[in-house]
């Protein structure tokens, strides 16, 4: 493990500023021990992870028909999620930021039971304005991986990002770990990184890979996640904002296959014996996937059904939304409430806008019950699958 001087150094600061020790984020997950600890506003903190960059093997349609119809795929729906000639189909190889108990990375920390529709997406990160972040971050992948934060204060060792250092005249890794390596990450949570004055207690940021020159591979192959910041007092031990009773992320990106770093693996093992011309319009638009969370045309994690979606809400609830994007020119988003409304900066819409590498933080106090569709308005976007539902009972 490396550790950064500048870490220890504020470490110690925050034990003699008496904050609330160094606790190792972790515990357990039932509902009683998360309200009770999300009840406690925390002093500040060294809030630590252990995140691992894992091959996975992933899915983008495990119900394997569209949901928001309940019917099978069209024929036009089939070449983005159906193996045929000349394409791959809906599964591939992709990387995954897990999270895992301790430095051993022997054993992995589940999503909690309600959090099945984050996808793809990497685990929360959580702190509230004072805190520290520290992150053992492992690759497991065999491509050069990092973990870069937006928002947060870091030092250069800290950045997660393959960088020209203007000094030697030569390319560094820098933070970037290569395969089968460990780094570890020490992010500040100053003033800069939290709400501003006309934002709610909490906002949202993200993480992702940065292993490359310009980061496009590991993001393509689905190394993203969220950080969420609270207002200094706003936050409970857990690092959850206590003013909230459930918070959703969406992430809406079009993985483009064609630049994953997998490609080749992808090829070989899931279009065995095929001879594809990968410069092919057609092959190139198979693997073009505008998804939410990594999920196409309203599928989900293995359970779902077309009766249960798998986001589920309730009547009256105070629900924060954090809604992201990443991606190329073609990721303009917006994305789209039926049945109820957001409050984004003070206005109430049921639309909101996002750019890639946007972030936005959404308010909503469900009150219309039913199952509702959430997606892009992009038409485009919106044929090639990027859609799901959620639930308010």
């Amino acid at each position: 493990m490396e550790r950064s001087p500048g870490g220890v150094t504020r470490r110690r600061a925050l034990v003699l500023l008496g904050g609330a020790g160094l606790p190792l984020l972790g515990g357990a997950s039932g509902r009683a021990e998360r309200n009770a600890a999300r009840s406690r506003p925390a002093a500040p903190m060294l809030r630590q992870y252990y995140i691992s960059a894992d091959p996975v093997t992933w899915n983008y349609t495990p119900q394997g028909r569209d949901l928001i119809t309940g019917q099978p795929f069209t024929a036009r729906q089939a070449a983005l999620t159906l193996p045929g000639p000349n394409r791959i189909g809906a599964v591939y190889e992709k990387s995954q930021y897990r999270r895992y108990t301790g430095p051993t990375f022997d054993t992995r920390r589940p999503p909690a039971p309600d959090e099945g529709y984050l996808g793809i997406l990497g685990p929360v990160i959580r702190a509230q304005v004072g805190d520290t972040v520290e992150v053992m971050f492992r690759n497991n992948t065999p491509f050069p991986a990092s973990m870069h934060p937006h928002g947060l204060f870091y030092a250069k060792a800290d950045e997660g990002s393959y960088r020209y250092d203007g000094l030697s005249g030569v390319d560094s890794l820098g933070s970037v770990a290569g395969p089968g390596e460990v780094r570890t990450y020490t992010w500040e949570v100053p003033e800069r990184a939290g709400p501003g004055p006309d934002d709610p207690s909490s906002v949202v940021w993200m993480y992702h890979d940065h292993g490359t020159a310009m980061g496009v591979p590991g993001t393509q192959a689905g190394l993203v996640g969220p950080i969420v910041v609270s207002r200094r007092g706003t936050a409970g031990r857990d690092g959850r904002p206590t003013d909230v009773d459930r918070e959703v992320f969406s992430l809406f990106t079009e993985f483009d296959e064609n630049h994953s770093p997998y490609l080749a693996r992808n090829l070989a093992r899931f279009a065995p014996g095929q001879r594809i011309d990968t410069s092919d319009p057609a092959f190139q638009q198979s693997n073009q996937k505008a998804s939410i969370n990594g999920y196409l045309f309203g599928n989900g994690p293995i359970g779902t059904t077309d009766t249960r979606p798998a986001l589920r809400l309730r009547l009256g609830e105070r629900v924060r939304w954090y809604v992201f994007a990443l991606g190329s020119e073609d990721d303009l988003h917006t994305p789209h409430w039926h049945g109820n409304t957001v409050r984004v900066a003070g206005r109430r819409t049921d639309v909101v806008s996002l750019l890639p590498a946007s972030m936005v933080t959404a308010d909503m106090r469900p009150d219309d019950p039913g199952i509702w569709l959430l997606h892009c308005h992009v038409d485009s976007h919106m044929m090639a699958g990027m859609a799901t539902r959620y639930q308010v009972t």
